[in-house]
């Protein structure tokens, strides 16, 4: 390596230190003919630095110390041993431009970063670091274990420019990640495979071949997700065909990301360990709805489906523009239950929430923000026949204008608690806000209801209904065509 390319590394290196980039504690050296260990077994100082006789050696050193190496440690208890073997030899970190990568949108990229991730891999993990630039990749990449595919965002990144003149565009700053490979086949090796215990972060990955003004051209998935531990942190999947996939990835971790995923977003099955998605934003950066993507996606795409998973915790999510925001469905594997706090989703065409399948532990929804319009027959929850387990709403908002708050069929149990229900029956109808026709069970606890019109519609095979504590604009407007078992009171009218 040139003296000018080592000093830009470790330029780059102390950059991202300071943006409070957190990288592995191992040695940071480059390359391993340069340093030499002491021959004590003790950790490193700058004073074994300062004995070096190259000044990369020393540079690798210093590193080193910054990252705390220490071969083998004594613990503070003298009966607890603690042995720490690093092999300071070995990279911690690796630069994709050092394997043949080009940022130059042109170059086929994916052979270079594949082989810097392998590198990693064989050594027990750590960083691939991809610097500023649009780096083309005709087929796809796979981050082995306890590696880190990682880009130069230390926060998730916008790109609105194709929308919002005055805006960025992909490819103005930052790492882009552009696919090309797979077009036409959604079936396809996803582009990037997480592993156990790897992460992507800091990229924007944008297809340059997408459309806006057709419907949008099929691609793989864009991330993949399997084994435990996977990770994907401040990304942006600006124009993905499908989004996030996440199967078999126990523990998986999504967070801060943002982008216009077309047909699915997030995706999420065969989780049995605790998944985490927080502060995910899915927005019509790429294309308009009034655009032919965006209008496609509109009475097509989903952004988050979720079937088996064992308590799921979701914070901070939304989505605009899609036919269906959130999807529950049972795989073979089985359905989710899952704590829902802070989701939204606006703009839905079919459904705010669609629930085709729960499981019994039920799916929690708390503090959401619900509208849906502009489609067929526009509804703000729709819980399928198919159903049989519990659905809970609390202290969430439902607005419209649409045809219906909720339509509740199956043999499962939903419940709304402290929540505001506005404007539906746009279609004149007498449609009520709540009509629960399936054979389970409804509750409805201290909500408001502000719209004069049919608020509550018990169908005759429904086997309970609580009406409690709630208020109405006008009369409580509830028809009964004889629900088995029906407890209501303390309404207020008026």
């Amino acid at each position: 390596m040139s003296p000018a390319r080592r000093l830009l590394n470790v330029a780059c290196l102390l950059v991202w230190m300071s943006l409070g980039v957190s990288l592995p504690r191992g040695d940071g050296g480059r390359h391993p003919g340069h340093l030499h260990p002491p021959s004590t077994t003790r950790q490193m100082s700058i004073q074994d630095c300062r004995l070096l006789s190259t000044s990369d050696a020393k540079v690798d050193c210093l590193l080193a110390v910054l990252y705390g190496v220490s071969e083998q440690r004594q613990s503070s208890s003298p009966n607890v041993q603690t042995n720490v073997h690093m092999d300071i030899q070995t990279p911690s970190w690796v630069s994709a431009l050092d394997y043949g990568a080009v940022g130059d949108g042109i170059t086929d990229n994916t052979e270079a970063i594949q082989s810097a991730l392998n590198a990693m891999g064989n050594a027990g993990g750590g960083i691939v670091l991809v610097p500023r630039g649009v780096y083309r990749c005709n087929g796809s990449l796979s981050v082995p274990k306890a590696t880190t595919l990682q880009g130069t965002f230390n926060s998730v990144p916008s790109h609105a420019g194709l929308v919002f003149p005055g805006s960025s565009k992909p490819g103005d700053d930052g790492t882009v990640l552009a696919p090309y490979g797979g077009e036409g086949d959604a079936s396809g090796t996803p582009f990037i495979t997480l592993t156990e215990n790897s992460v992507l972060k800091g990229v924007v990955i944008y297809y340059p071949r997408q459309v806006r003004d057709a419907q949008p051209i099929p691609f793989p998935w864009s991330i993949s997700m399997v084994g435990n531990n996977p990770a994907v942190t401040d990304v942006e999947i600006v124009n993905s065909y499908n989004g996030i996939l996440a199967v078999g990835a126990g523990r998986h971790y999504i967070a801060r990301v943002q982008g216009q995923p077309l047909n699915n977003g997030i995706y999420v099955d065969k989780t049995f360990d605790i998944g985490r998605i927080e502060n995910v934003h899915f927005n019509p950066w790429f294309a308009s709805t009034s655009q032919a993507a965006g209008k496609w996606m509109k009475f097509n795409g989903t952004a988050f489906t979720f079937a088996r998973s064992d308590w799921e915790y979701v914070f901070n999510t939304f989505a605009f523009g899609y036919n269906i925001g959130y999807r529950f469905i049972a795989s073979q594997d089985g359905s989710c239950n899952g704590n829902f706090v802070g989701v939204g989703a606006d703009y839905a065409t079919t459904a705010a929430v669609q629930v085709d399948q729960a499981d019994p532990f039920g799916i929690l929804i708390t503090n959401g923000e619900f509208v849906a319009f502009d489609g067929p027959d526009p509804q703000q929850v729709v819980v399928s026949a198919s159903n049989h387990g519990a659905v809970r709403f609390v202290n969430s908002a439902f607005w419209g204008p649409s045809n219906q708050i909720a339509k509740i069929e199956g043999t499962g149990s939903v419940t709304f608690s402290e929540c505001v229900f506005d404007a539906w029956d746009t279609v004149k109808e007498n449609r009520a806000a709540l009509q629960a026709f399936g054979s389970g069970s409804m509750s409805v606890r201290g909500c408001e209801f502000h719209q004069d019109a049919p608020s509550v519609e018990l169908g005759q095979d429904l086997a309970q209904a609580v009406i409690v504590g709630n208020t109405f604009k006008g009369a409580e407007n509830i028809v009964d065509h004889g629900c088995h078992v029906v407890q209501k009171g303390l309404n207020a009218e008026g």
